[in-house]
């Protein structure tokens, strides 16, 4: 899947440091691994992996800046990504296999689902991203009116009004 993905770009970054989990059970051996993958199918040279753990503002402008965000999850069980919010509320559009809340967030069409573990859907989607402009700008269209209320400043938002709210409604309770 590596090489259909790069096939398609000038560059790619893999961004942020590995999984706690992943990294709890296998070390660095998945990022190990798809650096060999990068090498092995001639594409090594276009992808850079950047380990490094990144604060709030810089991976919103890292994914700010991207053309295009690939979530290409292999757990069909997968039920929510960072990434994907983080992603919409930077206005970008996004390619990602099916899960619950992709398919609520993108119905709208801020992105593409494709199924999961099917590089040749992965790559005709990101495909039809990158080289289709009228469809990159309607994402962007759609991902502009979700973004302002998924970034994590606006959800804090909600939540501190939610609290102010209950905190100065009085519920009377009878019995």
């Amino acid at each position: 899947m590596v090489a259909c993905l790069l096939a398609l770009l000038a560059a790619a970054l893999i961004a942020r440091q590995t999984h706690p989990k992943v990294l709890a059970h296998g070390g660095e051996r998945y990022r190990t691994h798809l650096r060999d993958r990068a090498t092995a199918h001639g594409v090594g040279d276009l992808v850079e992996f950047d380990p490094t753990y990144l604060e709030a503002n810089a991976l919103a402008d890292l994914v700010g800046r991207a053309d295009v965000v690939p979530l290409p999850y292999d757990s069909s069980q997968q039920v929510t990504s960072g990434v994907l919010v983080e992603a919409l509320a930077a206005c970008g559009p996004v390619v990602t296999t099916v899960f619950p809340h992709a398919v609520e967030l993108l119905a709208g069409g801020a992105g593409l689902l494709v199924p999961h573990r099917d590089p040749a859907a992965i790559t005709a989607a990101l495909r039809r991203v990158l080289t289709e402009p009228q469809l990159a700008a309607g994402m962007h269209d759609r991902s502009t009116e979700l973004g302002p209320a998924l970034s994590w400043p606006a959800v804090a938002g909600r939540y501190l009004r939610l609290a102010e709210d209950l905190l100065t409604t009085r519920v009377v309770l009878t019995r």
